[in-house]
């Protein structure tokens, strides 16, 4: 990335029709999302798609999330020396390396937390169930449990990365944690969400005559229960977070 590109960027991020920081407190579901054409996030991914950059749906999906990961973090990093070359700082320096260890060792410590462990362990716990399930349920054609079970899968990922990036804001020094309006906050308030709809879907699971897989989705549900309430714990503010559009109507 070069400046060019980069005043690019900001000149189309400065644009009014777009709520600034929509995307960042949402599920991804851009299909059934009222704010897509106020959200630059989702802009800019049409922008990419129209450019051929976009990622290829047909993969294995944990390769499509490292994919993005990746493309994410290549354009963040492009960003990053951008700023860097027209402040003058060295990214060399032996002091960046410093900076890049203590962010290593902040990230090794939030993915052991614990509740970021418990997220990871139900995303990874409910993840194979609904894939064996999806097929079952196609064929029955129950319109409620084929909802249910695409909204569990599409919702394992925002339950663990919500949680992680709540966990992470409470460590990041750049932060300030401690308000209301804090990024840790909205990412707990997001995982919460998700969780909440998480149960309902697994709910309709266990309902007489609909698909029950032996018994999990019980489970399941006992676990977002317990995951529930370790966040609202360690978050107890974080339902009051007002989100841009979806808590303002934009």
């Amino acid at each position: 990335m070069d400046h060019a590109e980069f005043d690019d960027i900001l000149t189309r991020a400065a644009n009014p029709c777009f709520i600034p920081g929509v995307s960042s407190y949402c599920d991804r579901r851009c299909e059934r999302c009222a704010f897509t054409t106020r959200c630059f996030s989702h802009s800019e991914k049409r922008r990419e798609a129209h450019r051929g950059e976009a990622l290829d749906a047909s993969v294995d999906p944990a390769a499509r999330v490292a994919d993005r990961m990746r493309h994410s973090l290549n354009r963040a990093v492009a960003v990053m020396q951008v700023i860097a070359r027209r402040e003058g700082i060295d990214l060399s320096a032996d002091t960046n390396q410093e900076a890049l260890a203590q962010e290593n060792a902040r990230y090794r410590k939030n993915c052991a937390d614990p509740l970021v462990a418990r997220g990871r362990a139900y995303a990874m716990t409910a993840w194979p169930i609904v894939q064996a399930l999806r097929p079952i349920v196609a064929e029955h054609g129950d319109a409620r449990v084929v909802a249910a079970v695409e909204a569990i899968e599409w919702l394992c990922g925002p339950v663990a990365s919500k949680i992680f990036r709540a966990v992470q804001g409470t460590n990041d020094p750049w932060q300030n944690a401690a308000g209301l309006q804090s990024d840790a906050n909205g990412s707990a308030k997001v995982a919460r969400l998700a969780i909440a709809e998480s149960r309902s879907a697994w709910q309709v699971l266990m309902e007489a005559g609909r698909a029950t897989a032996n018994g999990m989705p019980a489970k399941l549900v006992q676990m977002l229960e317990a995951l529930d309430a370790s966040v609202a714990e360690r978050f107890p503010r974080a339902m009051e977070f007002v989100r841009p559009g979806f808590d303002t109507g934009g």
